[in-house]
């Protein structure tokens, strides 16, 4: 079937472009027989009468189109093919500069230039050039259903990520679409609130500005457990995502000094003023590195936006899609799960799409082409099975 309609439309083609030339020879021959008729010695008024004749038959094909351009402008309608035709044989015809055609007949020359280039181009088939393949599509399913939180910026970042070019918005419009029979639920780009409060302390490389903080989660949706999460600046590597036994300093200083002997200690680390991290355990520990200790702002929120953010991602995109939480030997594996999951296969907004790995190790991707609108071959898929969460990346080359 599409065989034939790109048969149908490469024939159109041929007429409109045959009828165009002959219009051309037409209006060739009109203009030499006139130079002959004015060159030959007979009465003026023949002559006269013989131009005339000619402007006549000019203004009743201008006056036609006009009225018909005038319609389609009420109605709202397009031009038909065979108008297009009739006003393409006109301009031929009598020999109508492009640029004049305005002037002529109130039609725009963009409008006139598309459809010279509609004939001459050779490659038309009846799958529009800019339009989505069917397999990308499908994979910006996939991405949204194995991601239910993520918006259309993120999954423009994974499909990136794939060497695929594909904008937000044409994601968007994928989503809006009818789904799939098995395709989930149109997914939106949540708001993000804007904090007036918040600031950003600059980072110029890896381990240059780290910062701490704690969040709290439900075991068994009863008893709570705190967690230590350590986040580098530059890059927004997750360092540490550690449950704590207790809310001390001492499980605080254990967790902190794991990260420090597996990355390296940074330049500054950043924390509030919470008491496990002004007491002196945990000052020791800093000086034992030589590590610049720095303290947002009491009471307010974003002072640590940095790592505030991460502590969301952890609970309310990773922890959330698990039903519960059994004990801290759980809660250790699902956190040992979010950092490969965070570093390693999602797509960061802050990094314009990049992983923190990627970032963090200086192994920026390439970013896809123009043309780039195939799917490739040797993309790698991990099912992360506690939270049915589904991560895609190109397979590494050993």
């Amino acid at each position: 079937m599409t065989n034939t309609i790109e048969v149908v439309n490469v024939a159109v083609s041929l007429i409109i472009r045959a009828a165009i030339l002959a219009a051309q020879f037409s209006g060739r021959a009109r203009k030499r027989s006139l130079k002959r008729l004015s060159k030959m010695d007979t009465d003026e008024k023949g002559k006269e009468i013989t131009f005339l004749r000619d402007k006549i038959n000019q203004q009743q094909m201008q006056i036609c189109i006009l009225q018909k351009g005038l319609k389609n402008k009420h109605t709202n309608n397009r031009y038909t093919l065979r108008e297009k035709l009739y006003i393409l044989h006109y301009m031929e015809t009598f020999q109508i500069a492009r640029h004049r055609v305005s002037e002529h007949l109130g039609i725009a020359r963009s409008t006139l230039y598309r459809w010279l280039h509609a004939i001459e181009d050779k490659s038309r088939t009846a799958t529009p050039a800019n339009k989505t393949p069917a397999q990308i599509a499908a994979m910006v399913w996939e991405i949204a259903k194995a991601n239910a939180d993520w918006g259309r910026m993120r999954i423009a970042n994974q499909i990136a990520l794939l060497k695929i070019l594909l904008s937000a918005s044409t994601i968007r419009n994928i989503l809006n679409q009818p789904k799939p029979p098995s395709g989930p639920k149109k997914v939106l780009e949540p708001k993000r609130r804007q904090e007036k409060n918040a600031r950003s302390v600059p980072a110029w490389y890896p381990n240059h500005v780290w910062s701490i903080d704690t969040t709290m989660v439900f075991c068994w949706g009863l008893w709570p457990i705190h967690i230590c999460v350590v986040i580098d600046h530059f890059s927004r590597k997750v360092m540490a995502a550690t449950p704590l036994e207790g809310p001390n300093a001492g499980w605080t200083v254990n967790a902190l000094e794991s990260a420090i002997e597996k990355y390296g200690p940074p330049k500054h680390l950043i924390s509030d003023q919470g008491i496990i991290f002004t007491n002196e355990a945990f000052a020791e520990l800093l000086d034992k590195h030589q590590i610049k200790h720095r303290f947002g702002a009491i009471g307010k929120h974003g002072s640590i936006a940095v790592t505030e953010r991460v502590n969301k991602t952890l609970k309310y995109e990773w922890l959330k899609r698990v039903a519960f939480i059994k004990g801290i030997d759980h809660l250790t594996d699902l956190c040992e799960e979010f950092q490969i999951w965070y570093n390693q296969w999602r797509p960061h907004m802050t990094l314009d799409g990049l992983r923190p790995d990627d970032v963090f190790c200086m192994n920026r991707p390439d970013k896809p082409g123009r043309d780039a609108k195939t799917i490739p071959c040797d993309i790698e898929r991990h099912y992360f099975r506690s939270t049915r969460i589904t991560g895609y990346r190109i397979q590494q080359v050993a």
